[in-house]
């Protein structure tokens, strides 16, 4: 009772803008960061491989977000397609749900289904990429927009863009990136990645990747 004072007080701030506080054993709340993290992550996952499919039939896969997304037993966020999820949470909280289940002996197929889907992400896009190249990368130079894990954020954290670069290296491409809030010596020192200027990088590429929207 005391630490739940405590921590009322702590959260008043908030409580006064009606936000909600739920106080629940420690094993649910755990569970809760877990299974809310999962949830997200199984809708990047989900409008990523909507993607997959609208680009097979000729549908648009930003109209099918905004439609699918009106509905409010949906919602719009976290349906934007791109290179996978990445960060500090969604990976670790995904694998965290996964492993207690299976302790458990109550496995998540669809949590595990989705971090196996968004691990061979990467290797889907970079075949788009050298598709779109004419089938081969390898002697050419791509330049690659942004490196953060998600748009306005200068956190490097499992990058799956770092992925992307990684696996049209592995091509014999030379990938050149540019990161406007990312720093610089974070990249170079957890990928080994040197960050271009962006006036350098369009002269130096053959083709670029529009990987992070940064406004």
């Amino acid at each position: 009772e005391r630490a739940r004072e405590v921590l009322h007080e702590v959260y008043r701030p908030l409580f006064l803008n009606k936000a909600p506080i739920l106080f629940t054993g420690r094993r649910t709340a755990e569970l809760i960061k877990y299974a809310a993290n999962a949830f997200l992550a199984m809708k990047i996952t989900f409008i990523n491989e909507i993607a997959d499919l609208c680009e097979k039939v000729g549908a648009d896969v930003h109209d099918v977000a905004r439609g699918i997304g009106l509905d409010g037993r949906i919602g719009r966020k976290f349906l934007h397609p791109g290179p996978g999820f990445g960060g500090s949470c969604f990976p670790k909280d995904t694998l965290a749900l996964a492993y207690t289940a299976r302790e458990a002996n109550a496995p998540q197929t669809i949590v595990e289904q989705v971090i196996e889907v968004n691990n061979g992400r990467k290797k889907k896009m970079a075949r788009k990429v050298i598709d779109f190249c004419g089938g081969s990368v390898a002697g050419l130079t791509v330049g690659v927009l942004g490196l953060t894990f998600k748009e306005d954020c200068p956190d490097l954290r499992n990058s799956k863009v770092a992925d992307l670069v990684a696996e049209l290296r592995s091509f014999g491409c030379n990938v050149v990136v540019h990161d406007p809030i990312a720093v610089s010596n974070e990249a170079e020192h957890e990928y080994g990645i040197r960050l271009t200027p962006w006036d350098e990088l369009p002269a130096q590429a053959d083709a670029i990747v529009a990987a992070v929207s940064h406004r």
